[in-house]
């Protein structure tokens, strides 16, 4: 695991780490899904091929947010062959069932809650962190 592109929480200060825990609580990012499948082989089928964001999680919470022009595709993609060394690793290694979700919606749209899901959810293995 690169040190560049892990996660540390022991490394996020107290004030910081708190004052954001608090924030999604208190204020959480807006969120409408338009479905959620179980992220098996097979389920592939009901994720629609339309564009959108979608969302990778399982009990440690969200682990990558991204956005697509084929939803379907990017499930497949990601099943069979992810880029992401970090999201590879917690897929292989689920905390009970991993869920794949999403929200259909147009590129400028997708571009803008993207940006916003991962600002305000920081999940656990995209590399892109959106902080202002």
């Amino acid at each position: 695991m690169n040190s560049t592109t892990s996660r540390d929480l022991t490394s996020v200060s107290a004030p910081t780490w708190s004052a954001w825990r608090q924030a999604v609580i208190d204020r959480p990012p807006a969120l409408h899904l338009d479905g959620t499948v179980a992220y098996v082989e097979g389920w592939a089928l009901l994720v629609p091929t339309d564009s959108g964001v979608y969302l990778m999680h399982d009990l440690r919470g969200f682990l990558y947010i991204g956005r697509t022009r084929n939803l379907n595709a990017r499930y497949r993609q990601h099943y069979w062959a992810t880029h992401n060394p970090n999201l590879l690793v917690a897929l292989r290694q689920p905390i009970g069932q991993t869920q794949f979700s999403w929200t259909c919606c147009d590129d400028a749209t997708a571009a803008d809650l993207e940006r916003d899901l991962i600002r305000g959810f920081q999940p656990l293995c995209n590399q892109i962190r959106f902080t202002s």
